[in-house]
């Protein structure tokens, strides 16, 4: 089988293509790589990827494609993990956004909401080839914002078969598995909301639910795992859940704009300048090109959500080719491809069409929320009615403001865009204001 990845030349590929090499169980023979910025995946191509494959085996046919139908043609498989604009136009759309009065973000607020009208057009122009080229093929989407790419993907092409993914609820068991001393696979987790805008409300640790126990008496010890968290500690108590750490940027969002003002750069700069310093390292050549990656990853990780909390992380010195992350998003991805190939049966969290599970909604709206797949679909588990009622509340409008995202992008419309400003609940700038000084479609 065939698996193509779009967006190879991201410092992210490395960490997939490590943990593949460990999927012994995957039906896969071949993986071709794509992505717009030739430079960089040649580069990746020639130094580091060569050293993964080495010590890992060459268990499969590594190729690159000139273009995209070529990458397409006859996959089995796409994971798509794109960024249409690159990093540039990220930094240019939080900077600016700061610069107005709002948070600079690529997958909330004003930044989620232009990373949506400029990436969900070439979506559907790689659906339409993809329909072309493979038809048979599953698409694996982690190209944000998840879960609205996802719907919009559904809703304009009628395109069924992808679901998107995200790695965010799943490190909840992570750290759980971490405090109770237990191996991640026996955590289990029940989670539902929009991505990026989720509550877990279940934990089960060897079966057993723990979640109020956790929220009880070990609180602590999962904010020495994620110190940002001790931000949202009312919302954990009071919802009875653990947030998805973006909910970090609506219950602080004054704390989150003031951090972002008085830094010197934004998120995306930094992590520009780190993959321009990784980039520059492979070129050079002379170094280990993994020990080069280690040292990128460590700089990464450490920093993440350190700007806008005014937080510092403690993380574990990362290693490549040790790392053994059971739901961080190589682990994932691979996972949603194990199960749909009828290798893996597990539940996990993924943005999935409703179809009933959650009554307030539409039943082809996406949501984010634990499934199984069962009879050759993912289906949602567990009940959307445990979640707490301002939860609830918060998914509806949320939900409302991504299907006028969707409408504006279909119909090219300023007013419906303007709506849909208007409906997201972190955006305070007046729209109409906000839409003309960011430049409206012409951005």
């Amino acid at each position: 089988m065939k698996l193509t990845v779009l967006g190879a030349a991201s410092p992210r590929f490395p960490l997939l293509l490590n943990s593949l090499l460990r999927r012994e169980n995957l039906p896969i023979d071949r993986v071709c790589l794509y992505d717009l910025d030739r430079k960089k995946l040649s580069l990746l191509s020639r130094t580091l990827l060569p050293e993964i494959l080495d010590r890992g085996g060459r268990r499969f046919d590594l190729s690159v494609a000139a273009t995209i139908e070529e990458a397409f043609d006859g996959a089995d498989y796409i994971f798509s993990s794109i960024r249409v604009g690159g990093q540039r136009r990220r930094a240019l759309d939080e900077t600016h956004a700061v610069e107005l009065g709002e948070i600079g973000q690529e997958t909330v607020g004003i930044g989620g909401f232009l990373s949506a009208l400029r990436t969900i057009p070439v979506m559907l122009e790689h659906v339409e080839l993809i329909q072309r080229h493979a038809p048979q093929a599953t698409l694996i989407n982690f190209t944000n914002p998840s879960g609205l790419v996802t719907q919009a993907v559904h809703s304009l092409s009628g395109f069924s078969k992808i679901v998107g993914i995200c790695d965010a609820p799943q490190m909840v068991a992570t750290y759980v598995a971490e405090i109770y001393d237990v191996d991640p696979e026996e955590v289990q987790i029940l989670s539902y909301g929009l991505n990026h805008y989720g509550w877990v409300y279940s934990i089960q640790v060897q079966g057993m639910e723990v979640l109020d126990a956790l929220l009880d008496c070990q609180r602590e010890a999962f904010f020495a795992k994620e110190p940002f968290y001790k931000d949202l500690e009312e919302e954990m108590l009071v919802t009875r859940s653990i947030p998805n750490e973006y909910l970090y940027y609506y219950t602080r969002r004054d704390r989150v704009l003031a951090n972002q003002r008085n830094a010197p750069l934004s998120r995306a700069q930094v992590i520009s300048r780190l993959d321009d310093e990784l980039y520059q390292a492979l070129d050079r050549g002379g170094a280990d090109p993994i020990r080069a990656f280690n040292e990128y990853m460590d700089r990464r990780n450490g920093s993440y959500m350190m700007l806008e909390s005014g937080k510092s992380r403690s993380q574990p010195a990362f290693s490549l080719l040790e790392q053994e992350n059971a739901n961080g998003y190589d682990a994932i991805a691979l996972d949603v491809l194990g199960i749909a190939s009828g290798v893996l049966d597990k539940q996990m969290v993924l943005n999935i069409q409703n179809n009933g599970f959650d009554p307030s909604l539409l039943d082809e709206d996406v949501v984010e929320v634990s499934a199984r797949r069962i009879g050759g679909r993912f289906l949602a588990q567990g009940s959307a009615s445990a979640l707490h009622p301002s939860s609830l509340k918060r998914i509806r409008e949320m939900k409302e403001y991504e299907r006028l995202v969707i409408r504006a992008v279909e119909s090219r419309s300023d007013t419906m865009a303007i709506r849909a400003l208007e409906a997201n609940p972190l955006i305070r700038t007046d729209p109409e204001t906000l839409w003309r000084k960011m430049g409206g479609f012409n951005e």
